[in-house]
């Protein structure tokens, strides 16, 4: 058998992982750089600097994840309302679980406008988004949250990186787990949409 000895592994806490991104599209670029200020930032104890047209891309690429599934969405208003998850980046990252009311993609084109500006007044801005097709009642639409809800405090323990800080924010869980425990609740539900997805004119 052969055997190894290996010497000091070096150091690539500081490597620019950007180069391995090349065959990626500029959401994806642009989210990795803006990640990787963030872990550097996070490490040092500083405030992270971000580059403006990497905020503008996962911005806008953001808003066109809440519409791009379901082409054709617009609907009247009526009963019901739609779940969401926004990711903002700052200085202590964080994710909004939520609920707006009613069908029309206004209410939560609205809602998500009113998020980002309360972000942006503490320096935070939107990364990623996710929305749900309406639900056939409100009180379908708040049952899947409670769920979801319930779902993600599994998830959080003390001291761990996992962290509930409000009501519907959140720490330290990765954007995509969080869409997967949405659809984990999907089907406990009666009344919700059989699809997620969301579509407005900007």
């Amino acid at each position: 058998m052969t055997s190894y000895t290996f010497d000091p592994f070096e150091d690539f806490s500081e490597l620019d992982l950007l180069l391995l991104a090349t065959a990626a599209d500029d959401y994806e670029q642009a989210l990795l750089r803006v990640n990787h200020a963030s872990a550097v930032a996070r490490r040092r104890g500083v405030f992270p600097v971000f580059r403006p047209e990497d905020v503008s891309t996962v911005r806008a690429t953001s808003w066109e994840s809440l519409r791009r599934d379901e082409i054709g969405d617009e609907q009247p208003d009526g009963p019901g309302g739609r779940l969401y998850l926004l990711a903002f980046e700052g200085a202590l990252p964080y994710i909004k679980v939520g609920m707006v009311e009613g069908r029309k993609v206004e209410s939560l084109r609205d809602r998500v406008r009113r998020h980002e500006h309360v972000a942006e007044i503490h320096q935070y801005f939107l990364v990623e988004a996710w929305a749900s097709q309406p639900c056939a009642t409100i009180e379908a639409t708040k049952a899947w949250e409670e769920c979801v809800l319930a779902r993600l405090n599994t998830l959080v323990t003390p001291g761990g990186a996992a962290q509930r800080t409000h009501k519907e924010y959140f720490r330290g869980i990765p954007f995509n787990t969080m869409v997967a425990a949405i659809e984990l609740e999907r089907s406990k539900v009666v009344g919700t949409p059989r699809h997620p997805g969301v579509v407005y004119e900007s």
